[in-house]
């Protein structure tokens, strides 16, 4: 069956490059979208997907091409002045789509596209303009571009900010000022967040507002919500200016935010998300998970618990009117757009390695890994053998077994992410480490800014101090699991490393 439905995904495909578009996949299929998710790790949670209807009643997103934006000191001269100039242009055209390469070039524009328009830009401002985004650290380009945002022309002399685009979260750039599309984003994106609750979003310090507990809240962990209700809002935001770039808050995962993952070989990847949440088959599941992290799993009910509900979270909000907690209007991409997002995403590869070390002394690393087991979950030539791991205090179903593929060991990390989020399955998906070379802040909440970090014994104490992401109110803890390879001596550590460093 399974060599069927590849070769049918094949079909669709080969009719979609010709120009028959009608041959789609459909994004919004129930059916499909529940048989490829994961249940949550309660098993008397029903959840309910908002109804297809619903969900084509929202408008779609008109593709506009987006310019570079600059930091102070590298804008061209007069460039916002040509940009208030400039007529609106669309640049996604499905009927000028005929070939593969039309599709990635296309879904590229997808890529990029900020759904979000903010405040409108000064023509004669020279800079950018969310300034407390470079004061805390964001990285720029070689050339002083800031790649994790653009600006957006809909309307001939209104150029805006816009924001929250795919690149956003998953552009990286490099020591060397070169950005990676598609990898672990550097943007500081949390501390962005924080400022934006102050003096955006008006929330009043008493409290946090009903947005952030929908962005957030578990309804079958009731600890979690007492964690945000407990909150200021400044002890909120102090919580997120902690967050190291690369490290974000993200709807759904609880009290805790997550470190972002790399989309480039993710064609090879079966399941999405840290917690294994969603079963990638082909494009098609790229689609619908695009779909629900643009906001409809804010739409989702969890036994009559909608994220952005009214009536206290219960009923689905009138279409066209609900906006995101971070801002944006609630609309969705067509099925032409979504397909060739995920054509790009397949064709994203990484940057070419500087990591240089003596082939002897990868050898002895790769001696080294294979030793050590690594392989059995980290299986050549993907370094990920693609199955889940279960968390401890969760118990595999028997029904599991024969849905997904479970290796049936936990590695003892940290379970809020899988137990008490609304992303949580009971599982943390065995990651690739392909390209852990330019990758930053691991396991599920970035708390380890390295790799070295991860082989160090000194973070399995509570008197260990997180090198990568830990509370505001958090001195020391200890960062438990995966403890394999801490009892190598140096010379063997530094030898492994190398070896992970070439992947």
């Amino acid at each position: 069956m399974k060599g069927l439905i590849l070769i049918a995904l094949s079909a669709i495909a080969a009719f979609a490059f010709q120009g028959v578009y009608t041959e789609i996949p459909k994004t919004w299929d129930i059916g499909a979208i529940e048989e490829s998710h994961l249940p949550p790790p309660d098993p008397s949670v029903e959840v309910q997907y908002a109804p297809e209807e619903y969900y084509n009643s929202l408008p779609e997103h008109v593709i506009y091409k987006t310019y570079l934006r600059y930091a102070e000191g590298y804008q061209p001269e007069g460039y916002l002045d040509s940009l208030h100039s400039l007529e609106p242009e669309i640049v996604f055209d499905v009927n000028k789509i005929k070939t593969q390469q039309d599709w990635i070039e296309a879904g590229k524009e997808v890529f990029f596209w900020p759904v979000s328009g903010t405040a409108k830009v000064d023509p004669q401002y020279r800079g950018i303009e969310n300034t407390y985004l470079v004061e805390s650290g964001d990285p720029i380009t070689a050339e002083g571009v800031y790649p994790f945002s653009r600006y957006l022309i809909q309307e001939k002399g209104k150029v805006l900010r816009g924001t929250l685009s795919c690149a956003t979260c998953h552009t990286r750039v490099m020591s060397d000022g070169s950005t990676v599309i598609g990898a672990q984003g550097n943007t500081a994106f949390d501390p962005g967040f924080a400022v934006g609750i102050v003096e955006k979003f008006k929330v009043p310090k008493e409290n946090l507002d009903p947005g952030m507990y929908s962005l957030i809240s578990t309804p079958w962990a009731p600890e979690v919500k007492q964690r945000v209700t407990s909150r200021t809002r400044d002890e909120f935001v102090a919580d997120l200016m902690a967050s190291p770039n690369g490290v974000m808050v993200r709807q759904g995962v609880g009290f805790l935010p997550v470190s972002v993952p790399s989309l480039i070989g993710i064609k090879d990847i079966k399941y999405l998300d840290k917690t294994g949440l969603m079963i990638h088959e082909g494009p098609e599941d790229l689609m619908r998970y695009a779909a629900l992290n643009q906001g409809m799993d804010m739409l989702t009910s969890y036994n009559g618990f909608i994220p952005l509900g009214t009536d206290e979270f219960t009923q689905l909000p009138t279409p066209n009117e609900w906006n995101h907690p971070f801002g944006y209007a609630g609309k969705r991409y067509s099925d032409e757009q979504l397909y060739a997002l995920a054509q790009y995403i397949y064709s994203l590869t990484p940057p070419e390695n500087p990591n240089i070390a003596a082939p002897e002394l990868l050898a002895k690393g790769e001696r080294i890994f294979i030793e050590q087991g690594c392989v059995t979950c980290h299986t050549p030539p993907i370094y990920t053998n693609n199955m889940l791991t279960p968390v401890d205090g969760f118990t595999p179903p028997e029904s599991h077994f024969e849905k997904y593929d479970i290796f049936d060991i936990s590695v003892e990390t940290d379970t809020d992410l899988s137990l008490k989020a609304r992303r949580g399955t009971g599982y943390y998906k065995i990651p690739s480490l392909r390209g852990v070379w330019y990758r930053q802040n691991f396991f599920h909440n970035g708390e380890l800014a390295t790799l070295e970090d991860i082989f160090d014994p000194a973070r399995l104490k509570d008197d260990y101090v997180p090198t990568g992401y830990k509370l505001s109110t958090v001195t020391s803890k200890s960062v438990p699991g995966h403890d394999f390879g801490m009892e190598l001596n140096d010379g063997d550590k530094s030898a492994l490393i190398s070896f992970l460093k070439s992947l």
